[in-house]
């Protein structure tokens, strides 16, 4: 069987000790005046999305050389290889590492390189999505735009960044412009907003929902769904599901509240995902242990392979 992440951000899943090296490096002091990088990363304890998105002010800063972000993303395949991944796709917002000495293709260039040496030593297959920043109308553009014009060298396009008063729909022209060009789309809904954000998401073109979690709203108390639910329930749309990130931005206060395992026995397509695995202090193999006390006595099915889903193909 093949093992696939679907799910997981380049820079939410450094290496502790390479954010170390690197800030050493580059002397970015508010890394190195720190000794414990673990925990400067933590978000566990955050109080909202927005709380848990800072880290990343940090991740990004180390991400603005073509050597620096080549191994973060070789890092970020092999260890995804050694937790016994074997198709691997990873989201980054290239325009956050672009400045004097690196185009936005040249960020892009850095990740694939970073992969293929992943894929040569470990036999992982990795590819990049492009996020667009949902909170800036002109980066979901760029994004777009880039996506379009360097597709041979991507596998998709999503939107990231805080959900809540950015629907999709605000980026409807990029959307059609991305499916006319025949890049896949999935889309950050259902976590930071509600069930009418995943309906938002599928008008706009998504294949997949990133989260998508918050469906169960459209779950009734007899297990009958509503509209959004049913349709997602009976095309299979895959939900790109992420239990400890979940916990750790405060939409639900423990692994045992956390409805995947109800969605599961309902029947709705779900994979199993890391994130942040930085932010969040988590890998492949704590995410299929979360997904174990949530009830699902199998994880190994929410990341077994399938061709439908992933968009490695």
């Amino acid at each position: 069987m093949s093992n696939q992440i679907l799910h997981d951000h380049l820079d939410g899943g450094l290496r502790a000790s390479t954010a170390k090296e690197i800030a050493k490096r580059i002397e970015y002091k508010p890394i190195n005046e720190i000794d414990d990088v673990n925990k400067f990363f933590d978000r566990s304890n955050c109080e909202s999305l927005e709380d848990y998105l800072e880290a990343f002010t940090h991740t990004i800063a180390l991400m603005q050389t073509f050597e620096n972000i080549e191994q973060i993303a070789y890092e970020a395949a092999a260890d995804m290889s050694d937790n016994g991944i074997n198709f691997y796709e990873s989201r980054y917002a290239p325009f956050y590492s672009v400045n004097n000495t690196l185009s936005p293709v040249d960020v892009i260039d850095a990740i694939n390189s970073g992969f293929k040496q992943a894929e040569k030593e470990k036999g992982i297959i990795s590819g990049l999505i492009l996020c667009g920043m949902r909170h800036d109308h002109a980066n979901v553009k760029a994004v777009a735009d880039l996506a379009v014009e360097f597709k041979d060298k991507i596998i998709g396009f999503d939107i990231a960044g805080p959900e809540y008063n950015f629907l999709p729909s605000l980026y409807k022209d990029s959307f059609t412009k991305i499916s006319d060009a025949g890049v896949n789309i999935t889309i950050h809904a259902g976590e930071g907003d509600g069930v009418h954000s995943i309906q938002d998401a599928l008008d706009n073109g998504a294949k997949r929902i990133g989260h998508g979690v918050r469906i169960i709203e459209d779950v009734n108390a007899d297990n009958s769904l509503g509209q959004t639910a049913d349709y997602i329930l009976k095309e299979q749309i895959p939900l790109e599901i992420c239990i400890t990130s979940n916990i750790h931005t405060n939409m639900y206060t423990d692994v045992y509240e956390h409805p995947i395992a109800k969605l599961y026995d309902l029947g709705f397509n779900i994979s199993l995902n890391t994130d942040n695995r930085l932010m969040s202090s988590t890998n492949v193999l704590k995410e299929l242990e979360m997904a174990k006390l949530t009830g699902i006595k199998n994880p190994l099915e929410l990341i077994k392979y399938s061709a439908s889903d992933s968009f490695l193909n």
